[in-house]
């Protein structure tokens, strides 16, 4: 039983660490919002939420077809890349593969 709870502290404290991509949110319980999507302000979001609308209206059509209104159709896919690589959880999945080699030792 002690060694459960030693294992369970250093899980603790390393989910302190690890569990970062995702806070709770004031607004609604039990939600969740990203912590780590960084904007420069109103303008950066909405060009963002823009880039990834062009984005999609390009992959939605099948041909190199760029419509007038999307003015820098790379542009749009650089900022939409990035935006998922941001959402990529690495630390979260780091702390899993803890949690899981943990969960193993215990059955052992």
């Amino acid at each position: 039983m002690k060694k459960s709870k030693k294992e369970l502290r250093k899980l603790m404290k390393s989910a302190r660490y690890k569990l970062e991509v995702l806070e709770p949110t004031n607004l609604q319980k039990g939600k969740f919002r990203p912590s780590f999507v960084l904007l420069d302000g109103y303008l950066d979001l909405f060009d963002t939420i823009e880039a990834l609308i062009n984005v999609c209206i390009l992959a939605t059509q099948g041909e190199p077809y760029s419509p007038p209104h999307v003015k820098q159709p790379g542009e749009d896919i650089r900022k939409t890349l990035e935006l998922v690589t941001q959402l990529l959880p690495f630390e979260e999945g780091e702390f899993l593969d803890e949690v899981y080699r943990l969960l193993n030792k215990e059955k052992s």
